[in-house]
């Protein structure tokens, strides 16, 4: 059986499992203003349904591709599966290397994330952690990844993130993780949890999102004690333009009201939104060395965004 045919049965599924998770039950409310978090979720389940992951996602397992267990957080006997990168800079692990923590889409932690961490680390030079925010799940499988993603508290990616924040510090002990640098980056998913993270923690850090679900409440935004970079595709349906608007009004917003300029922990912040491309655009390195655009320039631009928050903590 071909993948098209299991399409139309794969989206019963995957509609079947979001009406039963999604508190929203309704296609349209009173005065909706904002997208319907229904219908962008949809659309992003056929945008998956129609890409599926690579196939060498899918021969690959948790074990395989972490190389570090992680404690998670006091009292909860679980250990965080993790790929942590270093760039060939490194001579041991106590090094003052600033630390970015990359949290994978919905289909768990996986061979692009692990090529992305590598890549990210000798670019910067840095260290990476990419932590398995699902504890234990890696899935191809649409429908399963869709319920991984929305049974995922915040409250415990939270509690973990702190857990794989607090290992980086005592790893590297001659300063502060709040003074080599820290930052929190996710795609899809875990872009949306990053900046969730960073806003309801109040870490010191700074945030990038790959086309995850943005903030727009400047009340929440106030939280941010660190610039933020967005990074979205034109044609992603899940989050139109409206959105992606707002979030950035919201940004200039919170700037404005810390002072502004060089005095705001928000000083940096952008949000670029590319044309002809959708959701999850950013598949794998392989993009990046043949010179994919607008890949490279999402790369670049992330890369160039990090690189000037690092350099000012070091």
């Amino acid at each position: 059986m071909t993948t098209t045919c299991c399409l139309p049965r794969l989206l019963v599924w995957c509609i079947t499992i979001l009406q039963l998770t999604s508190p929203c039950k309704s296609f349209s409310t009173p005065n909706q203003k904002a997208p319907i978090p229904f219908l962008s979720t949809v659309t992003d389940v056929v945008y998956h349904l129609t890409n599926p992951p690579p196939v060498a996602l899918q021969s690959q397992s948790l074990s395989d591709l972490a190389n570090t267990r992680i404690p998670g957080p006091p009292g909860s006997n679980v250990e965080i599966l993790s790929y942590v990168a270093r760039p060939s800079s490194s001579v041991d692990d106590d090094d003052d290397k600033p630390v970015l923590v990359m949290i994978h889409e919905f289909f768990g932690m996986n061979p692009s994330i692990v090529d992305k961490a590598k890549g990210l680390a000798e670019e910067l030079d840095c260290v990476v952690i990419a932590p398995d925010t699902f504890r234990g799940e890696l899935t191809t499988f649409i429908p399963r990844a869709i319920w991984l993603a929305l049974s995922t508290p915040q409250k415990r990616v939270n509690e973990d993130l702190d857990a794989v924040c607090r290992w980086a510090e005592e790893q590297q002990k001659k300063k502060k993780l709040s003074e080599r640098g820290l930052a929190i980056m996710g795609f899809c998913y875990g872009g949306g949890k990053a900046i969730r993270y960073t806003t309801e923690r109040k870490v010191d850090a700074a945030t990038v999102i790959f086309y995850g679900s943005p903030l727009t409440d400047v009340d929440d935004l106030k939280n941010l004690r660190g610039p933020v970079c967005g990074i979205y595709g034109a044609d992603d349906m899940q989050f139109p333009a409206s959105m992606i608007d707002a979030f950035r009004d919201a940004l200039n917003e919170v700037m404005w009201l810390s002072g502004g300029g060089n005095k705001s922990p928000l000083h940096g912040s952008e949000v670029t939104v590319f044309d002809g491309v959708g959701h999850a655009f950013w598949k794998d390195m392989e993009q990046v060395k043949r010179g994919d655009q607008p890949q490279l320039d999402a790369y670049e631009r992330c890369v160039s965004f990090l690189r000037r928050f690092f350099d000012e903590k070091r």
